[in-house]
């Protein structure tokens, strides 16, 4: 399979970026290995702000300071978070999450990256580093804040990436974008197209499927040519060597976690930077989601994302 256009004359490094800089260690009671606090809310703080208890659990914060952690999103009280520093405490369970950076908003979107917007949708083409959603320690440093900061418009999250991949995520301004868009990901109705790194010999394919079902063992995932688990199904094609590199063009047919890393590793090919799954050193997952092919929510048309297609 020859190169797509849209890639010809790229390298390596224009279409695997750098990481997002991620942010320096913060000073105690945060840094490398800060631990999670959890428990149950002592009774004599029960209707007291929220702040008060990371205050307590954390006495070498100053008010301002717990103030700070708690609106950043790192106190969730039975599963939910609680981002309010001055609500009033109500009983249950507790959970502190603690930033190893400390609660420090160091993420911010780039406006040249956005590729498309419109009344309904925005696309986004994500840095390989942040997260596409909040996350249990930090509500702000993640995609879907970020853009929120940059719009100032409440925005839905119908489609995510994993933190360390890159690439085109879409973004719904309305709750029933967000719906249509889900409910188009759920049927297999939007076609995505990704990018992967790897090494190893030239494969004796230039295109294969790979069909192995995705199951979760003793907490890890796996994929399994013939074994137990969710349907899973990949289309792989092998575009070029960069000397000892080797490029694929991934397409998956379903949507499970990890598909590509694991079908990749499956074939031989590991991804690059996934350490998870067998991949070599990298400074980064060289994975990127090139392509996105859909119909758009509010006009019915067609919008294809990322170079032309077959």
């Amino acid at each position: 399979m020859i190169l797509p256009p849209c890639l010809d004359g790229l390298a390596l490094e224009d279409i695997f970026e750098p990481p997002h800089p991620g942010p320096e260690p913060g000073p105690p009671p945060f840094g490398h290995g800060s631990p999670v606090r959890l428990g149950d809310v002592p009774a004599g703080l029960v209707g007291q702000p929220a702040w008060v208890l990371a205050q307590s659990l954390l006495p070498s914060l100053g008010e301002r300071e717990a103030l700070d952690l708690v609106a950043f999103g790192t106190l969730w009280l039975d599963n939910h978070v609680l981002d309010d520093p001055k609500a009033a405490l109500p009983g249950g369970t507790f959970r502190l999450n603690l930033p190893w950076y400390g609660p420090h908003v160091f993420y911010e979107v780039d406006p040249a990256r956005l590729v498309f917007r419109d009344g309904d949708i925005l696309v986004y083409d994500k840095e390989s580093g942040p997260a596409t959603v909040p996350v249990p320690h930090d509500s702000r440093n993640n995609l879907h804040a970020a853009l929120e900061r940059h719009t100032r418009l409440t925005l839905r999250a119908p489609h995510r990436l994993d933190a360390p991949t890159s690439g085109l995520v879409i973004m719904a301004a309305n709750r029933l974008a967000a719906s249509r868009i889900g409910v188009a990901f759920k049927k297999g109705q939007v076609r995505k197209r990704y990018l992967a790194l790897s090494s190893g010999p030239l494969p004796g394919f230039s295109v294969t499927t790979v069909d192995a079902p995705i199951s979760k063992q003793n907490g890890r995932l796996m994929a399994i040519q013939d074994g137990p688990g969710r349907p899973s199904r990949t289309r792989v094609s092998f575009l070029r060597a960069f000397g000892d590199r080797l490029l694929f063009l991934a397409e998956p047919e379903t949507g499970r976690t990890h598909q590509i890393r694991l079908h990749l590793a499956l074939l031989g090919y590991p991804i690059a930077g996934d350490r998870l799954y067998g991949g070599e050193s990298a400074d980064r997952l060289m994975l990127k989601a090139s392509g996105l092919c859909f119909r758009h929510p509010g006009t019915g048309q067609t919008l294809t994302l990322g170079g032309p297609w077959p």
